[in-house]
């Protein structure tokens, strides 16, 4: 099954790479260059907690040839300084605000990759089976999980059409 649900608008730290082939090197690239701005890579020096989820917004068929994937990693930057979050150092980084957003949900058990988020987006867009309710263009993944958890909870999300 699905769920629909509500987030409310929220900033959040992002940084992005176009990629021809997916692989775990560039994920885990994207994911230093966060990790490294909530650690103190920062205008303040600040450190702050990891939040989750980690989303990661996902356009397919872009760049040369359709052939490319846009992929953009974002933490969600901490409640208490949403307002007025430090600037990152690093330039491939930045402060991006998502607005308020309607998604259907589907969540899933175990590891994952992104040939399995590719299958998860199909089965939702099945599962919903109208294409009019939903932005076909893009899909979000969440991870709530650390890379050595176990039972492991694992999201894609399709944005609802208002």
């Amino acid at each position: 099954g699905f769920e629909l649900r509500r987030y409310e608008m929220s900033q959040w730290v992002a940084t992005k790479d176009l990629v021809t082939r997916y692989d775990a090197l560039k994920n885990s690239n994207m994911f230093y260059k966060l990790f490294h701005y909530i650690s103190g890579k920062n205008t303040l020096g600040m450190k702050m907690p990891m939040t989750a989820p980690v989303l990661r917004t996902v356009i397919p068929g872009v760049g040369r040839n359709n052939q490319q994937t846009m992929m953009e990693m974002h933490f969600m930057i901490p409640h208490n300084m949403q307002p007025f979050p430090p600037a990152p150092t690093d330039p491939t980084v930045y402060i991006t605000t998502l607005p308020p957003l309607d998604v259907y949900v589907k969540s899933f058990g175990g590891f994952t990759n992104h040939r399995m988020n590719l299958m998860k987006v199909e089965e939702l867009k099945n599962q919903i089976n109208n294409r009019n309710l939903y932005h076909g263009d893009h899909f979000y993944t969440a991870g709530y999980d650390g890379p050595r958890s176990m039972n492991r909870h694992n999201e894609v999300w399709l944005v609802a059409k208002n």
